[in-house]
């Protein structure tokens, strides 16, 4: 009783018991009596020869079956290795080698190639030698003359055709080549900081084309060439010096962070036990006293001109104030000075002021947290 109750739960969930069998020869329909209780189920199963293609040229495929003579159709194509479309063009298709028909295998560009960007210039793009597309890697690659000697500069230099710029001859002293050009730009970057840390920043990071032995090459070009006028010929001198200060003995020892000055100190006579002829105010700092100049550059290139701005201070506390440039000299400003604690304190009559924190190298005042008036010297 058991066992056919179990018998009668399986069959009951579809789990009958019976051999399946063919309904005919020709047929692939089959045919299972449940030997349980009766029951009938059908299925196809087909007997499937293999694949065959239906010509040589051709990649229509058939399989028929054995007993029903079914048939079932298929394409199965053979594909090669990639080729490129057109000798011109960077699309590849991938051709079936028994029907001849294609299929899409991508776009591959062949970057072996470079082509100039600008006329003029000589940097280049990284350019597909097949197509023309251009790529996103970029390089400079002068045109370069012959080395020719150059009586100016007293070495060989040599030209590039396309964008004019100059290299020098400097041996094996130097790691790679300098031109005219970036130390140029290094020294326009430079005289463009506005405080003692923006120089000393900048000599630094320029320092490998600064420090180079053509610089002084460069100088000797710029007074003979750029600068407008003597005083602007002593500009580019004195940053020439600075630079060759840097050079020599460090720039952090030469360019030092700013730090507020001593308190001035009396002026001393120039004779011992001989008194000044002249008191100074005990506001002043005696080494002020005297004619101040500060030669500004402006413009760039061939277009070039300078201004020169005077103060004179007085050992009273007065002082006078003027520029003069080509085009004359500027209405003479009056008013007083003082100076403590490293600060020089200008106050004009007008009622405009101006306050310097300066440090002072013999003739040179250097007022290092200053944009325009940085660099003063004495003329008398």
């Amino acid at each position: 009783m058991l066992k056919d109750l179990f018998d009668k739960g399986k069959c009951a969930l579809g789990f009958h018991s019976g051999d399946w069998r063919y309904v005919s020869d020709e047929r692939c329909e089959q045919l299972q009596i449940c030997s349980r209780c009766d029951n009938q189920s059908r299925q196809v199963v087909h007997n499937w020869q293999t694949w065959e293609y239906l010509g040589s040229d051709a990649c229509d495929m058939v399989r028929r079956c054995e007993r029903c003579k079914q048939q079932e159709n298929k394409t199965e194509h053979v594909w090669g290795a990639p080729v490129y479309e057109a000798a011109a063009s960077c699309v590849q298709m991938r051709p079936c080698s028994r029907c001849g028909e294609s299929s899409s295998a991508g776009t591959v560009h062949n970057w072996n190639s470079w082509s100039y960007e600008l006329q003029g210039q000589c940097s280049q793009i990284s350019t597909c030698s097949r197509c023309g597309a251009t790529g996103t890697q970029k390089r400079i690659s002068h045109d370069w003359s012959d080395w020719q000697k150059s009586e100016f500069y007293a070495t060989a230099v040599r030209v590039c055709r396309r964008c004019g710029e100059m290299i020098f001859d400097v041996g094996e002293t130097a790691k790679e080549a300098v031109s005219l050009q970036m130390i140029h730009s290094a020294v326009q970057d430079v005289m463009q900081a506005g405080d003692v840390d923006g120089v000393r920043e900048r000599i630094t990071r320029h320092s490998s084309v600064l420090f180079s032995p053509v610089t002084e090459e460069y100088f000797n070009f710029a007074v003979d060439q750029l600068a407008a006028n003597a005083e602007a010929e002593g500009v580019y001198c004195k940053l020439a010096g600075l630079i060759d200060r840097c050079r020599r003995e460090g720039v952090n020892n030469v360019l030092r962070p700013v730090t507020p000055a001593s308190p001035p100190q009396p002026a001393a006579s120039s004779r011992t036990g001989e008194q000044s002829s002249v008191k100074v105010n005990s506001a002043l700092d005696a080494r002020l006293i005297g004619h101040w100049r500060h030669t500004e550059i402006l413009g760039s290139g061939s277009f070039m001109r300078s201004i020169d701005t005077h103060c004179i201070l007085d050992a009273t506390g007065e002082m006078q104030w003027y520029s003069r440039s080509a085009s004359g000299t500027g209405a003479v400003e009056s008013g007083v000075w003082s100076a403590t604690n490293g600060t020089l304190n200008l106050h004009f009559a007008n009622g405009d002021r101006l306050a310097f924190v300066y440090e002072l190298d013999g003739a040179t005042m250097f007022c290092p947290r200053e944009r325009r008036y940085r660099l003063w010297n004495r003329i008398n």
